[in-house]
């Protein structure tokens, strides 16, 4: 076992071992069943709401996260939620509207390199530029999360280059819910869920806000959402539902602070930052159908139309100037999925999706947030048109291969407003990946999968857009994973795979503030996953996961030889979660959470040196009644110091994550 493994490891079993010697002489009768478990550990798992609708089938590391994991959760920003999320890390910048971003398999979480696709409710929810923007959701609202990781997924495309995060919203009909928080640093928090049916329509609504000063001086945060939801069932074959959100978020920003600053006092803000801050406001509205032709003919559809906007005022250090940043985007698109099930060995599955955006990114030079000049002003159309189809055959009780095709276009037009030129999209062609996966099940107790795909990678903003004479095909990941799933018992679950993706002519957005992207050359990203779900006893369930990995520049474009072997910047060397879930009493649940995750460099040159390395231990308690809940939650719970580190041109810049903070929080159910 590698000895940075075997130190989490026994760091947490000592935890485990001083809580449940602390609880055990209680009395413990509760049933956990089903309530305390995440589904950790899956390798097929169905996206969407009904069976009957024959959605793509997805073969390989599924995790997925369920409400009763989650409506107890407070949290800053959504992305928190996804710490028990097996080989999900985190880029924690701490820096208002940008906290921070998530990312797998190798990749990093920083923006430069989008690779993750999110959806929430079946729409796409990244930011033009990758970033996943769910802050919209407050943990009350959320039914389950889900994580899909690798390259075999055709359902999606454009930025599906590592895997996708599929969120979605509460529907349930029969609980109605106000839940109350006070916490430190002046924080209060409230959320409510209400729902009704009347024979075939239901409405269910949701709203949420929450305010606090933050952990560090000048880090006040203000956020409120409202959701509506309405669904008909139009007959017995056909539901048709409306989805509406609003979401505002107000927040300052700390500042970046030197190494020294950080580690002396990691509270305080960089006094330049003074005037940072930012805001950001998302719109949406969706219509959803689902029609089953027949048992085995389903179909559905999403229309949607949405906007994400953002402007922030930035300073990153002392010599640096004050930056506005301002970000309008809006996104309309069709998708269309149908399945099929030709007998019972052959299940047919097919696609498409149109996916637009209107964007304008704009930034200024500011003093005091009044503007001096004009630096970015980008005025942009970008298009996307992708279909698959995947044919699944059962060809024994204990084999079953699936075979699918996914195809992407790309269209749209580049202005840059400020000195008139125009831009054509990069001429892609049709972008064609092809998957492949196979599962192996000699008996109940074991199950072998491997899969294969392809996926890609496009410019985004300007570096989608071709200059004069210029011309930059999409960078193309081919990707593998062979793993086991094992179930010695009917209690304990574990997982282990291994994969790799490999990547030809890399794309990562230029730090020269261009708006840009370069051409890295060809990386190699590898790893080894575990995750395992354990009920130990009928009041006790314990989780956990480990990923170890690899992600280096195999083959550098240009004159970059002497970076030839390097680690690619801010990617963990190792990401781990654990947990444990135990009844103290029929009504009281305690549950302890840990997550992990190892350094990284901060330079593709690997010469500034590993950062980012952290041991996090969180405490709840629950006291479930027939009324509601009443919680506990410390976070950080030894308040231990971490930060983020970011190279901005050869000056380490540091900013710290929150220290320990306790809250108290209250729950009526009616």
């Amino acid at each position: 076992m590698p000895n940075k493994l075997l130190d989490v490891v026994m760091k947490f079993n000592l935890l485990f071992l001083a809580i449940i010697s602390g609880v055990t002489s209680s009395h413990a009768s509760a049933e956990t069943g089903a309530d305390t478990k995440i589904r950790i550990g899956e390798i097929i798992e169905v996206t969407g709401h009904s069976k009957k609708q024959l959605s793509p089938e997805v073969v390989g590391s599924v995790d997925v996260i369920g409400r009763d994991q989650l409506e107890n959760e407070h949290v800053n920003i959504t992305m928190d939620l996804f710490k028990k999320v097996p080989g999900v890390y985190f880029s924690r910048f701490n820096q208002g509207v940008v906290s921070a971003d998530i990312a797998i398999r190798g990749f990093n979480g920083e923006g430069s390199l989008p690779h993750t696709k999110l959806l929430i409710d079946g729409v796409p929810s990244n930011l033009h530029n990758g970033l996943s923007e769910m802050d919209a959701l407050f943990p009350l609202e959320i039914s389950q999360v889900e994580v899909v990781k690798g390259t075999n997924d055709p359902r999606y495309g454009l930025h599906n280059l590592a895997g996708n995060y599929h969120m979605t919203s509460r529907r349930d009909v029969d609980v109605n819910q106000v839940e109350l928080l006070l916490g430190s640093f002046n924080t209060k928090e409230a959320q409510a869920y209400v729902s009704r049916e009347s024979g075939d329509f239901s409405q269910h609504y949701f709203a949420g806000v929450r305010q606090t000063d933050g952990y560090r001086d000048q880090a006040e945060l203000d956020k409120h959402t409202f959701s509506g939801k309405w669904f008909y069932q139009a007959s017995e074959n056909t539901e048709i539902g409306v989805i509406a959100r609003y979401f505002n978020y107000d927040a300052q920003a700390p500042g970046y602070l030197t190494r020294e600053e950080a580690r002396k006092n990691p509270e305080q803000s960089a006094e330049y930052a003074s005037d940072d801050e930012g805001t950001k406001t998302t719109k949406h509205l969706s219509l959803h159908v689902d029609h089953n032709f027949s048992d085995d003919n389903a179909l559905s559809l999403k229309i949607y139309r949405q906007q994400f906007e953002r402007e922030r005022f930035v300073r990153f250090t002392a010599s640096a100037s004050q930056q506005e940043r301002q970000e309008d985007e809006k996104q309309w698109g069709v998708i269309v999925q149908h399945g099929y099930q030709i007998n019972d060995e052959w299940l047919m599955q097919s696609g498409f999706d149109y996916h637009a955006q209107d964007n304008r990114h704009q930034r200024f030079k500011t003093v005091n947030k009044k503007r001096t000049a004009a630096t970015r002003d980008h005025d942009f159309e970008f298009i996307n048109y992708g279909a698959f189809t995947q044919i699944e055959h059962k060809f024994s009780d204990k084999l079953t291969w699936i075979a699918g095709v996914r195809a992407d276009k790309f269209d749209g037009d580049f202005v840059d407003v400020i000195s008139t030129s125009k831009r054509d999209i990069h001429d892609y062609d049709v972008i064609v990946q092809p998957k492949f996966s196979v599962i192996a099940e000699p008996n109940e107790q074991v199950t072998f999968f491997a899969n294969w795909g392809e996926s890609f990678q496009t410019g985004i903003g300007k570096g989608a857009y071709a200059a004069p004479g210029t011309n930059f095909d999409v960078s193309k990941n081919t990707g593998w994973e062979f793993g086991t799933k094992w179930q010695p018992t009917s209690e304990l679950t574990l997982r282990l795979s291994s994969w790799q993706q490999d990547a030809s002519d890399e794309l990562v957005m230029k730090t020269d503030g261009s708006g840009d992207f370069g051409n890295i050359g060809e990386t190699e990203r590898k790893g080894w996953d575990f995750a395992f779900q354990w009920s130990a006893t009928k009041n006790t369930y314990v989780w956990g996961s480990y990923t170890d990995q690899q992600a280096k520049l195999t083959e550098p474009g240009g004159n970059q030889q002497l970076q030839k072997g390097s680690w690619l910047r801010s990617v963990p060397d190792y990401t781990a979660s654990f947990g444990i879930d135990h009844y103290l009493t029929s009504n009281l649940k305690g549950s302890v959470y840990g997550s992990y995750q190892g350094n990284s460099h901060i330079s593709d040159t690997n010469t500034y040196g590993k950062f980012g390395q952290y041991s996090l231990i969180d405490l709840a308690l629950d006291y479930q009644a027939d009324w509601g809940n009443i919680g506990l939650r410390i976070s950080n719970l030894f308040d231990r110091y971490y930060e983020y580190v970011y190279l901005l041109g050869e000056e380490a810049i540091y900013s710290p994550g929150d220290g320990r903070a306790i809250n108290v929080s209250w729950s009526y159910q009616f």
